[in-house]
């Protein structure tokens, strides 16, 4: 994944709904696991029976 540098610039953040965004959820689900996996914090089987728990929960 390519790392990403994000300024704020004073305006709120728009609210994130589950449903309308559900795509996006998933992807910064997916990322964080990745992270985690990539810092030897997860094994990829751990991370692969957790993202199968995310995307089974959600609606």
């Amino acid at each position: 994944m390519k790392h990403r540098d994000f300024i704020y610039i004073g305006e709120p953040a728009p609210k994130i709904d589950k449903t309308l965004h559900k795509e996006f959820l998933l992807n910064v689900q997916k990322a964080m696991l990745l992270s985690l996996e990539e810092r030897k914090l997860l094994t990829k089987k751990q991370a692969e029976c957790v993202f199968d728990k995310v995307t089974i929960k959600s609606p």
